[in-house]
């Protein structure tokens, strides 16, 4: 089985691509690496990228299935820091022996849906509405586009997220620009603890993708 999996930003991969010492090859506009299992790559923040990245890699590795893979934050506050999510979106679910092969990687893992946004969402009362209206556990930015993808090429979707924030512990910034970035440290200045903060957070989930990644591997059918 070959998956294509689809991250917004690049250090939700560097470590598991550290790992595995893939093959990379410039496929159009994207750097692609070629692992099989795997075939990643990083398409950028939000839907128009996640989508455009999941149908060139669809249409030229011809894999089994999508990822949506990378970082997201807890609707709920029963999430913490680094766990990992394993379900479907909002309005598609995850393929149910996709589904099951991961949880047995990630027998830890909890289930749960996502739900696509257009911005990062940043407080805690916004996310806990979002829960109570949507039923979703986690908020990203890209899932709903890969699940819509993988459904035009008729392939299978499972969305792989690990929390980097939760409603109690917001993101220091929502990290759109090195000008936001720059205005929150100015208006801000305690900001750039917490950003410090927010990096070793991302360290954490960037490794728990890793762990996954590596045990999922032994737990797919060849190709």
């Amino acid at each position: 089985m070959l998956l294509g999996v689809i991250a917004a930003l690049p250090h939700e991969l560097k470590p598991i691509l550290g790992a595995l010492k893939p093959a990379s090859r410039t496929v159009e506009h994207l750097q692609c690496h070629e692992s099989p299992p795997y075939v990643f790559t990083v398409g950028g923040i939000g839907d128009r990228r996640a989508a455009a990245a999941a149908l060139l890699v669809a249409d030229t590795f011809k894999p089994q299935a999508l990822l949506s893979v990378g970082f997201a934050g807890a609707l709920r506050d029963d999430f913490e820091t680094a766990e990992l999510i394993l379900g479907g979106t909002t309005n598609h679910p995850p393929a149910a022996d996709l589904l099951d092969l991961a949880r047995s990687a990630a027998p830890k893992a909890r289930s749960g849906t996502v739900l696509t946004v257009s911005t990062v969402m940043m407080k805690a009362e916004d996310k806990r509405a979002a829960a109570t209206s949507s039923g979703a556990a986690v908020v990203d930015m890209e899932a709903e586009a890969v699940a819509k993808a993988a459904r035009a090429r008729g392939l299978g979707f499972l969305s792989v997220k690990v929390v980097i924030d939760t409603p109690a512990e917001p993101l220091a910034s929502t990290y759109t620009g090195c000008w936001t970035v720059a205005k929150d440290i100015f208006f801000r200045p305690g900001t750039l603890t917490q950003m410090m903060y927010d990096g070793r957070r991302a360290k954490l989930a960037s490794d728990r993708l890793k762990e996954f990644f590596i045990a999922l591997k032994d737990k797919l059918p060849p190709s």
